[in-house]
């Protein structure tokens, strides 16, 4: 097998009909149910509100923990806006990005982490579990920081949405070869390849104020003010 067939964390750049997919319409249960409740421990949480902020209902929620391996980190090197909806999108936002990571660390399509974190049937439910199952499907885990920084978040025009941008290095993230535990090379020739400018549009919960659920994702590898 040539392992730079290997698709890039993200797969991005190899996920393009859906990155093509508009947002569509809300489930009709998405709020009905929240994925993952009670399955796991809380932790403390990227969508924390400020410490100005009076406590939110999201604040109550049993959280997924995730905790990832010795070898393998994730960082988001940004600051929380003073806008309260906006740091809560960008917490629960960091938040799906952690959970589909996680997802491909514990080797499950259907991991409960990052369910808690998307509108069921959405672009973005599609998106993570996808990358998931083609991490499982290929025996490959992951090893290395991947690193997120320069986010900026903005309203979006649908009711209750923000939009979320942010620029990903991959450049010190591997694919790890599950069986052997040595790192796979998936990547290009290109060092820009590793870099991405990534989208992210955010709801709020109709039922629950402060939650935000992943819509949609998208992205542009080798984008100028990431690189």
């Amino acid at each position: 097998m040539n392992r730079r067939t290997l698709p890039a964390l993200t797969a991005l750049a190899t996920a393009t009909t859906l990155l093509l997919t508009a947002c569509g319409g809300e489930s009709p249960k998405a709020d009905e149910k929240i994925p993952g409740a009670g399955e796991s421990s809380a932790e403390a949480s990227a969508s924390a509100s400020p410490s100005e902020k009076a406590p939110t209902a999201a604040d109550k929620l049993d959280r997924p923990e995730m905790k990832f391996p010795d070898d393998f980190k994730i960082t988001f090197d940004w600051e929380k806006p003073s806008d309260p909806d906006g740091a809560a999108a960008l917490g629960d936002a960091e938040n799906y990005v952690k959970a589909i990571h996680y997802g491909i660390i514990k080797q499950d399509p259907e991991s409960a982490a990052y369910k808690f974190y998307i509108e069921p049937m959405s672009q973005a439910h599609t998106y993570a579990k996808d990358q998931i199952q083609q991490y499982v499907d290929g025996g490959w885990s992951l090893m290395g920081e991947l690193r997120n920084s320069n986010a900026k978040v903005k309203k979006g025009q649908a009711a209750r949405t923000q939009v979320v941008t942010f620029c990903r290095d991959e450049s010190k993230a591997f694919g790890k070869d599950i069986k052997t535990g040595k790192k796979v090379d998936g990547g290009g020739d290109n060092p820009n390849d590793s870099h991405y400018a990534v989208t992210l549009v955010m709801r709020e919960s109709k039922s629950i104020d402060g939650y935000w659920k992943a819509v949609s994702i998208d992205g542009v590898k080798g984008a100028a003010e990431c690189v």
